[in-house]
């Protein structure tokens, strides 16, 4: 039979019990804490951002593609809304989904890619367009969202591989809005 040898207060071993069960003190963090720690976790913004039209109608609110040779890992999606909508129906709420690999060439805006970590040298491969044109969607949404108003903020999980791309596309009941949405995420290392 074996014995673990108790190390309490050698500051190199775990203290053990009579029972011999080890006694640990441990700190846990999510990978997207350790990875904003070194560098590698991100948020990427389309800003405020005026849609406009006759209610009602879609737009697209942002592309992004991993241009990187790491997978981006997508852990939070934000929506923030000003509330000044006019025209149509301005107590419908609005309708977001995200779509996987959207066919065309976009083009629009550069959206805000920013390191987490204050300071961060690390700049990210990836392509960030706010307002996208150009591009064309089949198939089901990987996510969606109704938004009523003001800012919102939900978990997500889910993986951008190199080469791969994604948007979001608005379904806007209003004539009249303004409004911004986005990801945190990290890249694996």
């Amino acid at each position: 039979m074996s014995v673990i040898i108790d190390g309490t207060g050698s500051g190199s071993r775990a203290a053990v019990t009579s029972d011999n069960r080890l006694k640990t003190d441990a700190i846990t963090e999510d990978s997207y804490t350790a990875a904003a720690e070194t560098g590698f976790a991100f948020n990427i913004n389309t800003e405020q951002q005026t849609y406009s039209g006759t209610g009602p109608f879609s737009a697209d609110a942002l592309y992004i593609k991993n241009d990187g040779a790491n997978d981006l890992e997508m852990v939070g999606w934000f929506i923030g809304e000003i509330n000044n909508r006019s025209g149509g129906s301005t107590t419908q709420p609005l309708l977001f989904e995200v779509y996987g690999n959207p066919e065309g060439t976009p083009s629009g805006t550069a959206a805000a890619v920013v390191n987490r970590r204050i300071g961060a040298a690390k700049e990210f491969d990836i392509t960030a367009i706010s307002k996208p044109t150009g591009l064309t969607t089949t198939g089901s949404p990987l996510l969606y969202q109704y938004h009523y108003g003001s800012r919102g903020f939900g978990l997500v999980n889910f993986t951008l591989p190199p080469g791969q791309s994604l948007v979001i596309c608005v379904d806007i009941a209003c004539d009249s809005l303004d409004f911004y949405t986005g990801f945190t995420g990290y890249e694996k290392a």
